[in-house]
């Protein structure tokens, strides 16, 4: 959790059969002086580029510090990978590793050890679908949740009045040990996860503190892309009426996005190995940090580098060749993004591997930049320099 804003809590639930639900966990939420965060109300972010799916995990991963999970007698629509929306959303709590309380409906709770000891039977008038057990069962792991019954609104408000306050004393608890240890310069302004992984030090907290920053880095930055994909480019504009010129600035553009492309494997061929230390060592918690947030600016420049070229006045043939040429990053940009966000996916698989076998896990992920088809840039080119000389 950032500081300097209240802290934001994420509900998770089907909507329809749990609405009277949600509108008053809301109520309560507002009344504890917490952002309630519901995808049916219009204060929910919305990112246009995103499906709904995308959209509830993005604010999970990017906004929530308080994961409530509500469980009804409605699984909800499967996703691609079997997976209800609801699922894939604590899934992204459980790796992002903020608070999460579990609530789960009384009557289905009771019923649970019956379907456990008969999977086959009907139990179509309590659920909308055996996954739902199969849901709350894994969620009955006691090293990862306690589950709580309810009833009703008021049974989950509370549990969680209680519950928030134990957080709380937690949180000072926390508060006490970094004050009293001290905090580095380096790690001012670390995402609260971040900064849990530093003094908690989890299963692979490495990877893990890498891979929060890497992604808070890039999450900083969705403003920059935001302003890229609608255009909304502002500073000083660059006039490039003149050829030679214009081949100038293209030749320092490029050279420039070169040197990007070699910061970036050097810091995950050289930099990220040393940080996090050799198999079964431990890692360097401020080289981490370092590692994580300067792959983070590399990115931040690429996206500004990008920019740049919208803010270029010539005509339409130089504009023509601008064009092609600021497609150069475009599939770095997204190469980067990808790898972010598959880094995170397989570091909560190999954790959930790791928790129930206790055996060490190993991943590789690679990142590999591309450069996009670029075939007509010397036709364009040519076509400026033949009209250029026809006019002189």
């Amino acid at each position: 959790m950032t500081t300097g804003h209240a802290p934001s809590v994420f509900v998770s639930s089907t909507c329809y059969d749990l609405a009277q639900v949600r509108h008053d966990l809301r109520i309560f939420i507002e009344s504890m002086g917490m952002i309630p965060v519901l995808s049916e109300f219009n204060s929910f972010p919305i990112d246009p580029n995103l499906d709904a799916i995308g959209n509830c995990l993005s604010c999970v991963k990017d906004r929530a510090d308080i994961f409530v999970l509500v469980v009804g007698g409605r699984y909800g629509s499967q996703t691609k990978t079997g997976k209800s929306v609801t699922n894939l959303e604590y899934l992204e709590a459980k790796s992002k590793g903020i608070p999460r309380y579990v609530f789960v409906q009384k009557e289905i709770l009771t019923t649970l050890p019956i379907w456990q000891n008969n999977k086959t039977a009907d139990f179509s008038s309590l659920v909308d679908s055996p996954n739902l057990f199969e849901f709350v069962e894994s969620l009955r792991d006691p090293k990862e949740n306690w589950i709580f019954p309810f009833n009703s609104a008021q049974d989950i408000a509370d549990t969680l009045r209680r519950q928030l306050a134990f957080l709380f004393v937690e949180a000072l608890s926390l508060r006490h040990k970094v004050i009293r240890t001290g905090l580095p310069k380096i790690l001012d302004g670390l995402s609260g996860s971040a900064l849990m992984m530093t003094v908690q030090k989890p299963f692979a907290w490495e990877y893990r503190l890498f891979s929060q920053v890497l992604s808070d880095e890039i999450y900083e930055s969705s403003g920059i892309k935001k302003d890229l994909n609608y255009g909304l480019m502002l500073g000083q504009t660059v006039q490039l009426h003149d050829v030679s010129r214009l081949s100038e600035w293209i030749h320092a553009k490029m050279d420039n996005l070169s040197f990007f492309i070699a910061a970036l494997e050097n810091i995950v061929n050289v930099a990220f190995p040393q940080a996090v230390g050799a198999p079964g060592e431990p890692g360097d918690v401020e080289e981490i940090v370092y590692v994580a947030r300067r792959f983070g600016q590399v990115y931040r420049q690429i996206l500004e580098w990008t920019g740049e070229f919208k803010r270029i006045k010539a005509d339409s043939e130089c504009l023509a060749v601008i064009d092609i040429v600021s497609l150069a990053s475009k599939n770095i940009i997204a190469e980067i993004e990808e790898f972010s966000i598959i880094l995170q996916q397989q570091l909560i698989e190999a954790c959930q591997k790791y928790e129930s076998t206790k055996e060490p896990q190993s991943l590789k992920i690679t990142l590999r930049l591309t450069c996009p088809d670029m075939s007509d840039l010397p036709n364009a080119m040519k076509r400026l320099t033949e009209r250029t000389n026809s006019v002189v």
